[in-house]
This record gives C-alpha cells, sequence and structure tokens, in this order.
C-alpha cells in the first residue's frame, strides 16, 4: 500500500459514521410544516457559518434537484435513500471533500454523516461528532439525562450513533463464508448485510457492516465492536483470496480479463453487469493484476450507477439508452484511469 491509499482499501470501501439529531422546539418530518422545515434548514446553515466553515459546505435541496440528481447523491453515499422520500423538506450540506454531510429534515431533523475510504473508523466518527459540535452549541438538541439525545426511532435513542464499513467480500461470498459470519456477529449486535440486494443477487459483491450504539452502549463500544468485526473480516477476505489465487491464479486473472475486454467491447450494459464487471476489476487491482488502485474502481461504481449515468443527459432517457450510454461512458472512464496510472 502506497502512503496515498485509504488503509484496508482492498477490502474496506468506505467507513461512514452517522449522528441522529433533533431540535427540542421543532415537530418530527411527518408533521413538520413548510416553515419548520425551512427553520431546521436555516439553524443548520447558521450553526455552520458560525463555526467559520460556510466557505467548506455546499447546500443540496432536494427540492431544486431532479430525481436523477438526488440518486446521483445517494450514489455517491452523501445523502440517505430515506431523504428521497422527502424532496419538499430534504436538504444536505456537503463539504467540499465529501468526508461530511448533514442531512436535515430526514427521519431525525439532522443526521451527520463523517465519511472517509476504506477503514477509517475512528478518523470517520471524529469528523462526524467534528459538525455535531457546531450544532450542539446552539444549544436547542433535544436531550434526556436518562435517555440521551431523542430519536424519530425510540430504539436509537441514547447517544444515537450508528458507525458502518461497506465492504468488498467477492470470495467469501463465493466460499459461502457470508451466512456463517452474519450469524456471528449478530450475536454481539453487528449486522453484515448486502449493501443492496436484487433478485437474489448482491450488485459488486457489497456488503454493509453495521454497528450501532443506543441506550446502555456507548459510543465508544459500538465503535471498538465495528474495529474488531471490520479487522476479523477484512482478513477473512484477504485469506480466502490468497488461498484462491495460490491455488488458481489463472482462474482470477481470466476473470479480469474478461471483464476488461467486456468494457471495451460493450455496446449495452446494465447497472447489474457494470458492478459485476468491476467487482472482478477491483479483486484484480486488490492482488495487483492491474495498476490501478481500489478507490478509483469504488469512484466508477458510483459514477456508473442508473441515476448517475441520468445526470449526463438533460433528457428522459429510455433503459436501452440508458445502458448504451453507461457503457460508451464506462469505457471513456476506465481507459481514462488507466492512463493516469500508467497502466499497459
Amino acid at each position: 500500500m502506497n502512503e496515498w491509499e485509504a488503509p484496508a482499501s482492498d477490502v474496506a470501501v468506505l467507513t461512514r459514521v452517522t449522528l441522529a439529531r433533533n431540535f427540542a422546539d421543532v415537530p418530527f418530518e411527518s408533521v413538520m410544516s413548510d416553515d419548520e422545515a425551512a427553520h431546521n434548514i436555516a439553524r443548520v446553515a447558521s450553526a455552520i457559518e458560525a463555526a467559520g466553515r460556510k466557505e467548506a459546505f455546499s447546500l443540496a435541496r432536494l427540492a431544486d434537484m431532479t430525481e436523477s440528481e438526488q440518486g446521483r447523491l445517494a450514489d455517491h453515499y452523501l445523502i440517505s435513500r430515506g431523504l428521497m422520500k422527502r424532496p419538499s423538506h430534504g436538504a444536505a450540506f456537503l463539504s467540499k471533500g465529501s468526508t461530511m454531510s448533514v442531512m436535515v429534515n430526514d427521519e431525525d431533523h439532522v443526521r451527520i454523516f463523517g465519511m472517509l475510504p476504506g477503514a477509517q473508523i475512528e478518523r470517520a466518527a471524529d469528523l462526524a461528532c467534528q459538525a455535531d459540535g457546531w450544532l450542539d452549541a446552539t444549544g436547542a438538541y433535544a436531550y434526556d439525562s436518562q435517555f440521551g439525545f431523542l430519536t424519530a426511532d425510540p430504539a436509537d435513542a441514547g447517544p444515537a450513533l450508528k458507525a458502518e464499513v461497506i465492504l468488498h467480500l467477492p470470495t467469501m461470498r463465493a466460499a459461502g463464508q457470508i451466512p456463517r459470519i452474519h450469524q456471528q456477529l449478530a450475536k454481539q449486535g453487528i449486522s453484515l448485510r448486502p449493501l443492496r440486494e436484487e433478485k437474489g443477487d448482491v450488485p459488486g459483491n457489497l456488503y454493509q457492516l453495521l454497528s450501532a450504539a443506543h441506550i446502555g452502549c456507548t459510543e465508544e463500544d459500538a465503535l471498538g465492536a465495528l474495529n474488531e468485526a471490520a479487522e476479523m473480516i477484512i482478513g477473512c477476505e484477504r485469506g480466502v483470496r490468497r488461498k484462491i489465487h495460490e491455488q488458481d491464479a489463472l482462474i482470477i486473472e481470466d476473470r479480469v480479463s474478461r471483464s476488461v475486454a467486456l468494457i471495451h467491447a460493450a455496446k449495452l450494459m446494465c447497472e447489474r453487469e457494470m458492478m459485476q464487471r468491476l467487482s472482478e476489476l477491483r479483486t484484480g487491482a486488490a492482488l495487483g493484476m492491474l495498476r490501478m488502485g481500489c478507490e478509483a474502481i469504488d469512484r466508477l461504481m458510483c459514477d456508473m450507477q442508473n441515476a448517475s449515468i441520468e445526470c449526463r443527459s438533460m433528457e428522459k432517457m429510455t433503459e436501452r439508452q440508458r445502458d448504451a450510454l453507461r457503457a460508451d461512458a464506462l469505457r471513456e472512464a476506465f481507459d481514462q484511469v488507466l492512463d493516469e496510472a500508467g497502466a499497459i
């Protein structure tokens, strides 16, 4: 790993720590008025400005965006899919480095994301806590001395923290190890589940490892448990990958070569196939078969999803037109990444 690579980026795609917060003087979103929703957005804007960080953030109001533009933010992990269900009220303050996002008027009034590539749990938590400190300075949080931070879902009350690591687990999945690990972690209150699941498939072989701090559980406990679980799974994926490579490197090389060839030759490519092709390349990159980093492939996975592709066109596209545009865009972007990496 060179000095610019994120920790454990050969397996870990992204770490995201979320803090849920609510204001004591405003009802939850389900009964919130337009004026109250606007007040929440203005309050967060004022807190960010008071912290001297106004220039570091941009405001995205969902009401001013198309559904595809909203989806693109979700594709890049900057907002939740749930916020898209509330476009008339929803907004997000996005840091220029895409390491922080403050969502406003989701199920909770404020949800703060601290995000970093690879496995960086403590640093992501520090980012979320920074933004939390700016908002806490307003003195408006709904907080109870016994129950902690009050949330829309009572089960989330307390520290109201969720931490997740998105993992690329193709060889563990192929070896049938995911169900066993899932059962083992469930006993510890940690979830390992597909990031997305479609007709029994797991696009991109991406999984979400999730730990939460609630009443009776401290932030330190939740973050520590997630870190231990992430280290265990990362070690397991590396071990299975190494074993398969040692036993039959040619099969992995063949899959990587086929994916490269398909990316260069395809005239149509659906989202599901794109995720599979890039998953194969990510495995190859992790094994040093491609002179390109896993993080570059992760960006392609985000940029080539349906909503992000639709944002490239000013007109409504059919599925066929979208798949044709994706094939062209992926080929061009992939070649650019190879050129920048100095690959042959």
